[in-house]
């Protein structure tokens, strides 16, 4: 361990065990007594903890120390004050709504892990990994046996998984891929409106459709993305929301009017996007346009600058979903990589198409 990450490590006050079974420690933070937890993992699951440090979600806790000892992977991350939702349903079954309204969370969630390059499975979803905390927000909290899909690999090397929300994938079939986590949150969307596997009992009623679909053998026959299950969710309720007691946060984020990048209101995030904003400005207003070989000078080279400037900023708001954009558009919201980036590069082409047909009207009506 380098000397840097040490001292890191020692600006962290130790409280004791907070967990003896996973091997949790309770800390606080000397430089705002934050309260944190300290957890131990293999060291090969480096990768997708580095993700998540650099992907922060609303529903995964923050990580704040990511450290390398060896063959252990120290981490520092977010205290979640709350419960567990297997705590929860000791004392009550889940109604429609509320069901509903954890599954679209934890969509959420996934989004984060499953667009990732190379897409991030979970593989553990089940209530004792998933929690609740004082706001509300539905957090997913172990990814020790998360693992990155690999191209090339027909298995998983190891088996892993939670004997009732596993996937038969995890038992050696096949690899592993997003649809495994589907697999599990119907399990789990179940399991919270009847408190049985559904080996034991299907809940009925209007989520009985959606609950057998993501747990279908073949995994061709699921939900091939979470998109596709939110929007089958949402046609089931009625387009009704879903709640948790609160409102969901990503109806939030999608009725929000604030730009990509200052969102979540983080320093580091805020200066990203004024830096990426200002160099879409200096990239766009510096151009050097030409019509029929002849520069463009004038109030003409600012208009098509300009219809240039708002067709990027616009593929960047679609990039990052403003406003739930993305959402709108199958080939981006696509839980394969390659279509996904095909889509981008089809939207980015229609755009430019746009704008020169912008361009064209415009110039033909004030010059």
């Amino acid at each position: 361990m380098r000397i840097s990450d040490e001292y890191r490590l020692s600006q962290y006050q130790d409280f004791g065990r907070l967990d003896e079974k996973k091997n949790i420690r309770l800390k606080r933070r000397s430089a705002d007594g934050k309260i944190c937890v300290e957890k131990r993992v293999p060291a090969e699951l480096v990768p997708i903890y580095r993700f998540l440090q650099q992907n922060q979600d609303v529903h995964i806790p923050e990580i704040y120390e990511c450290v390398e000892d060896g063959e252990v992977l120290i981490l520092i991350e977010e205290y979640i004050e709350g419960q567990t939702l297997e705590d929860i349903l000791q004392d009550k079954v889940f109604s429609e709504e509320q069901a509903t309204g954890v599954i679209l969370e934890l969509c959420e969630g996934l989004k984060v892990l499953h667009h990732a390059s190379p897409p991030i499975i979970c593989r553990d979803l089940k209530p004792e990994n998933i929690m609740i905390d004082k706001q509300s927000n539905v957090k997913m909290v172990d990814f020790n046996i998360a693992r990155a899909v690999q191209k090339d690999k027909k298995r998983d090397t190891e088996l892993m998984g939670t004997a009732g929300y596993a996937a038969p994938e995890q038992f050696g079939f096949s690899q592993t891929d997003n649809r495994t986590d589907i697999y599990a949150l119907g399990v789990l969307l179940n399991y919270m409106l009847v408190r049985q596997f559904p080996v034991d009992q299907i809940a009925e009623g209007r989520l009985e459709p959606v609950i057998r679909k993501c747990i279908r053998l073949d995994r061709e026959q699921r939900y091939q993305c979470v998109e596709d299950l939110e929007e089958e969710i949402r046609k089931q309720m009625g387009q009704r929301q879903p709640v948790t007691g609160k409102s969901n946060n990503v109806n939030k984020q999608k009725s929000s009017f604030i730009p990509p990048g200052f969102r979540r209101k983080k320093p580091a995030h805020i200066i990203s996007a004024i830096a990426g904003y200002l160099f879409l400005i200096w990239l766009c207003f510096s151009l050097e346009l030409t019509q029929e070989g002849v520069p463009l000078s004038g109030g003409r080279l600012w208009l098509e600058r300009t219809v240039i400037f708002i067709s990027q900023i616009a593929m960047v708001f679609l990039a990052w979903n403003y406003r739930g954009w993305r959402d709108r558009f199958p080939l981006i919201r696509s839980g394969n990589i390659w279509t996904r980036a095909a889509g981008f590069v089809l939207t980015e082409f229609i755009l430019l198409i746009i704008a020169a047909f912008v361009c064209v009207i415009s110039e033909a009506i004030l010059f």
